[in-house]
């Protein structure tokens, strides 16, 4: 069945017959913007036009020259991790610590932890950076060990995707049926439910019991000598003198790394990247339309599922084919943006080689419970 897909790409590129050599061919052109062309894709591109404001902040900034937006973006950076180690030390000052610890105690007992981490897993839903911030200022006061603080990083890595499934889901599911809603749903959940409980017990049984990372904790000593200088000092001053040391760093930290992935940006080091992954993984077992498919959803969600929308519309793939592409996808095109966004919060946070690896372990994480639930959907639908 004949298959055109419209990109925009300094022009109109069209491509027909969606067979393995013509997908290969679109896939290696710079993919920029897919047209919807039937029912299924005009309403998810309506759902995108619907959820984008352009009068909001995001769109203004957008259209911001590169150097000036990136500069705000660092701004704004600086101001989400300086939130979070003030946030950190301020629920521990007060005392609130224990009343929230509560809420994460099923958590917390999991992986044995302290209390203190569980603020930082609530806050997870909202903003990751804030979360890890909270995190290193805890470990920085002798509040929690390095197991502690590398575990709780973990758990916030897989939490913070909840905040991301209304976007991810909602608007597939109305274009292509409740069964793909139920399906994407599941999926993410259960890798994200699975990773955090394993990553928990693996933490408590193995590094717990052995001792691993726990040398740091100094807790009894640490403890009683912030006593006498909040008594001392009074209560803001001394959220602040816990603060300050952790903020230096984590500045320190962030400035060269934002620079570095700023450059790569400008120079299209993670364009070349977006447009080489989805060539490095190429599933055999997936449909021609795939080669499409993942390379357009390197730029966008949304792109990716316009493109599988319009091969549903022309009858190429099904539903359930769909889905599964998209699915694989995002194990091969989020990492990317992960890496873009993410590491210079990582690095700020963790310093340069613990932030490296936490940031490409948490996504080999990702992609791995995300391989194994796909997985598990195909041996249930096929």
């Amino acid at each position: 069945m004949e298959k055109r897909a419209a990109v925009d790409d300094m022009g109109q590129l069209e491509t027909s017959t969606p067979g393995p050599r013509q997908a290969e061919n679109a896939a290696a052109m710079s993919v920029k913007r897919v047209r919807p062309e039937g029912e299924t894709g005009k309403i998810l591109a309506s759902e995108r036009h619907r959820n984008s404001d352009p009068d909001s902040y995001k769109s203004w900034k957008r259209k911001l020259s590169f150097w000036p937006r990136k500069g705000l973006i660092l701004f704004e950076l600086m101001v989400v991790i300086t939130i979070g180690v003030l946030v950190g030390q301020i629920l521990e000052v007060s005392g609130c610590v224990k009343m929230l610890s509560w809420v994460t105690l099923p958590i917390t007992r999991l992986g044995k932890l302290s209390r203190h981490t569980g603020p930082a897993f609530l806050m997870a839903f909202q903003s990751g950076a804030v979360a890890n911030s909270m995190l290193v200022s805890h470990r920085d006061c002798g509040q929690i060990s390095n197991r502690e603080l590398y575990t709780s990083v973990y758990v916030v890595s897989a939490l913070s995707l909840f905040a991301h499934l209304p976007t991810f889901v909602v608007p597939i599911g109305i274009a292509f049926g409740w069964e793909a809603t139920a399906a994407l749903f599941g999926v993410r959940f259960s890798a994200i439910a699975v990773q955090v409980v394993l990553t928990l017990l693996v933490s408590r049984q193995i590094f717990g019991r052995l001792g691993i990372g726990e040398e740091l904790r100094g807790r009894d000593v640490i403890t009683e000598v912030r006593e006498h200088r909040q008594r001392k000092n009074g209560f803001w001053r001394t959220v602040w003198q816990r603060s300050k040391l952790t903020l230096r760093r984590l500045l320190f930290y962030l400035l060269p790394t934002f620079a570095l992935m700023t450059s790569l940006e400008y120079y299209g080091g993670f364009e070349w990247l977006a447009k080489a992954m989805p060539q490095l993984f190429t599933f055999d077992f997936l449909p021609p339309q795939s080669l499409f498919v993942i390379p357009a959803q390197a730029l966008s969600l949304y792109n990716g599922a316009i493109a599988a929308a319009n091969f549903i519309d022309s009858g190429s793939i099904t539903t359930q084919q769909a889905v599964i592409i998209i699915l694989f996808g995002s194990m091969v095109t989020a990492p990317v943006r992960t890496l873009k966004h993410g590491l210079p919060t990582y690095v700020a946070v963790l310093g340069p080689r613990a932030g490296t690896f936490m940031a490409v372990s948490a996504q080999v994480l990702r992609m791995l419970f995300l391989l194994i639930c796909t997985c598990a959907l195909m041996v249930y639908w096929f």
